[in-house]
């Protein structure tokens, strides 16, 4: 059993690497410290405004923090989000010194089995097959990701010709993450310039769940009101009468998008180089029980800059999340 787990992580490793992307279904080749360099991005040091302001777009008006300036130190952080092959070298390695932490790191694939869905050839191929290499990985918890920090950092510092001569790796704090997804647009809602999710050519932005008008209807319901008496309202549901709707992938709209994930590299990157702030996974922030970014299975109100989710348990994976890291320098 072991060898064949072997294996199947070399075949797949064939096609790794750390590395920079002429195109974004180009497989990876190998680690390279200095393709891996150019894979950061430079966040300067500076202050932003942080949470709802008097000219955000109406809809944007619930929050858990006050609005406040926030100044953060200059660090830097993965253009892209972490990758299968990318997690499959940290397994790989781990597998050659202790097998029993291997096991513990091994992502979730069950994340993508669920009712009414055809998933399965993602359970078994999403994460190993060289085809999804450059894909983000999922089905990952806190503190699996944080393990891959504290491997990366390690794997870093041995590089006698690293050009950072003391840093950490490490997931990103809230506030780093909304001041590098602002990409330099302060006063903008997503890491794009305006409030629009689609470009002048009507093509979606990011990677989310698109939800087309045909399916979404008008339903009533009774709801209790302020006395306690029950009264009839009309409520909008996503779904349709046929109980269907459209994600990225199958709305009638142009640009390419995908069903489920798509490569690191889709759709054009911020203002500071960063691929996929915006949907496509939502990401693990360094404080427990919160993702930012939103995933390919939100809709775009999880894609502003601010918003976050909570999830359960440092325990609880999803096919939705995934994790990118961030680089500090040690004083």
């Amino acid at each position: 059993m072991k060898k064949a787990i072997l294996i199947l992580s070399a075949s797949t490793l064939m096609y790794f690497g750390i590395t920079s992307f002429k195109d974004k279904y180009e497989s990876y080749k190998g680690f390279s410290l200095k393709a891996f360099e150019n894979s950061l991005a430079y966040i300067p040091k500076g202050s932003f405004h942080f949470g709802p302001s008097d000219e955000d777009i109406p809809y944007k008006v619930t929050y858990e923090f006050p609005s406040r300036t926030v100044s953060v130190d200059s660090f830097c952080m993965s253009k892209f989000e972490v990758c299968n092959g990318q997690y499959l070298e940290f397994l790989n390695e781990l597998l050659k010194v202790d097998t029993n932490l291997y096991k513990s790191m091994l992502p979730d694939t069950l994340v993508w089995r669920e009712k009414y869905s055809y998933n399965e050839p993602y359970v078994e191929y999403y994460l190993r097959h060289p085809a999804y290499g450059n894909y983000p990985v999922v089905g990952v918890n806190y503190e699996q990701a944080q393990s891959f920090c504290v491997w990366l950092t390690k794997k870093y510092m041995n590089e006698p010709k690293r050009k950072f001569k003391k840093v950490k790796f490490k997931l990103p704090k809230s506030e780093q993450w909304v001041f590098a997804a602002k990409g330099k647009l302060d006063l903008s809602p997503f890491p794009w310039k305006g409030i629009d999710m689609q470009n002048s050519k009507g093509e979606l932005l990011a990677n989310f769940l698109y939800v087309d008008q045909a399916s979404i209807w008008r339903d009533s319901v009774y709801q209790k009101n302020f006395s306690s008496q029950f009264e009839k309202a009309q409520i909008y549901r996503v779904g349709g009468s046929q109980g269907y709707y459209y994600s990225s992938g199958f709305s009638k709209i142009k640009g390419n998008t995908g069903d489920v994930t798509m490569p690191v590299m889709s759709f054009q990157p911020n203002g500071y180089g960063l691929y996929n702030m915006a949907g496509n996974v939502e990401e693990f922030m360094r404080e427990k029980g919160k993702t930012h970014g939103g995933s390919w299975r939100d809709t775009g109100f999880y894609l502003l800059n601010d918003v976050f989710e909570n999830y359960d348990t440092l325990n609880s994976t999803s096919a939705q999340r995934g994790f990118r890291f961030v680089m500090e320098f040690e004083k």
